[in-house]
C-alpha cells in the first residue's frame, strides 16, 4: 500500500494545458529578445568552447553558458559559466580528450529565454589525412537520443508518445528542435527556481515560450508537465493514466512535439503545436 501511495502522489504531480493560439496572435507577440548557443569547437589551445549570446533585449539578466557531454541516459554538463548582461556573449571551456565525445552547448537566461546548439564529436586525438573517397559514403540515419533533437531519455519519451499515439489512431509527432528548446528552457527554469507550474515566474505562458523560440506560425499548442518519475516510461505512463494528459498525446491535430528533461526533480515538460 505505501508503494501505491507514492505512485499516486507522483500522479499528483502532474499537470496538463491546452489552448489554441491563433497565427496573427503568435506574429504580434513576437519577442525580439532572444538567447543563442553556438557549436561548440576546439581552440588552439586544446579547449573545447562553448558560446551563448543575449541580443535585442533591454532587460538585465542572468545569461548562463553550460557545455554537455551527449550520451545515454542523462547528459553531463562538463563545464558552466555565467554572467549578468542585457546584451552580449559569455564563453565557457573545458580541457577535449583523445577520445572522441558528442557535446553541445545550452544557452539560457533567468527570464526564460534559452537555445540548445547542435550537437557534435570532438577531439583533440591527432588525426591522419585520408584519401577522399571517390564515391561519398552513404550517410547513417541518426538513432534516437544520440545527437538528435534531444537527449536519449528525452528522445525515449517521445517514442513512447508516438507509440501510444499511433495505437490509438493518431500519426506519430516529429521532434522540433524549436519545440524542444521550449520544453527544455521550463524544465530547466523550474528545476533551478523550485517552482511546478505552466506558467513561468516571470508570467509568461506556455504559448509565449514557444513563441520565444521563433517557432511561427502556431495554429495551436498544449503542454504537459510533470515531477518526480525517474524514467521516460513512468513519465509517460503517468500522463497517460490522467485524462487531461492523455487527451494531448492523442489529439491528433497536432504534428509536432518537444521534450524537455532536467534530472534535478526531476522536471519534465512535454509540448505540442502544429503550424
Amino acid at each position: 500500500m505505501r508503494r501505491q501511495l507514492q505512485a499516486l502522489a507522483c500522479l499528483g504531480s502532474l499537470a496538463a494545458l491546452s489552448t489554441p493560439v491563433t497565427a496573427a496572435h503568435a506574429a504580434t507577440q513576437s519577442a525580439a529578445c532572444q538567447v543563442t548557443a553556438a557549436k561548440p569547437y576546439v581552440d588552439a589551445k586544446g579547449m573545447i568552447r562553448g558560446t551563448g549570446a543575449r541580443s535585442g533585449c533591454d532587460d538585465s539578466s542572468r545569461l548562463r553558458v553550460r557545455i554537455l557531454q551527449s550520451r545515454p541516459g542523462p547528459d553531463r554538463t562538463l563545464k558552466s559559466a555565467s554572467r549578468q548582461v542585457v546584451n552580449g556573449e559569455i564563453v565557457a571551456g573545458v580541457r577535449c580528450t583523445d577520445t572522441p565525445r558528442r557535446y553541445y552547448v545550452l544557452a539560457l537566461d533567468y527570464q526564460g529565454n534559452v537555445s540548445r546548439s547542435p550537437v557534435t564529436a570532438l577531439s583533440c586525438a591527432p588525426t591522419t589525412p585520408t584519401p577522399t573517397p571517390t564515391t561519398p559514403a552513404p550517410t547513417p540515419s541518426t538513432p534516437p537520443g544520440d545527437g538528435g533533437t534531444g537527449s536519449a531519455v528525452e528522445e525515449e519519451v517521445v517514442r513512447l508518445t508516438n507509440q501510444a499515439r499511433t495505437a490509438g489512431g493518431c500519426k506519430p509527432l516529429a521532434h522540433d528542435a524549436k519545440l524542444h528548446a521550449a520544453a527544455k528552457g521550463h524544465s530547466a527554469d523550474m528545476a533551478a527556481k523550485g517552482y511546478f507550474s505552466h506558467t513561468s515566474q516571470d508570467g509568461r505562458s506556455p504559448g509565449d515560450r514557444i513563441k520565444a523560440t521563433g517557432f511561427s506560425p502556431i495554429r495551436a499548442w498544449a503542454e504537459n508537465i510533470a515531477m518526480g518519475q525517474r524514467t521516460a516510461a513512468s513519465v509517460v505512463q503517468g500522463w497517460l493514466n490522467s485524462p487531461g494528459h492523455k487527451a494531448n498525446i492523442m489529439n491528433c491535430d497536432l504534428t509536432l512535439i518537444g521534450v524537455g528533461h532536467d534530472p534535478k526533480g526531476p522536471h519534465w515538460t512535454q509540448v505540442f503545436a502544429r503550424h
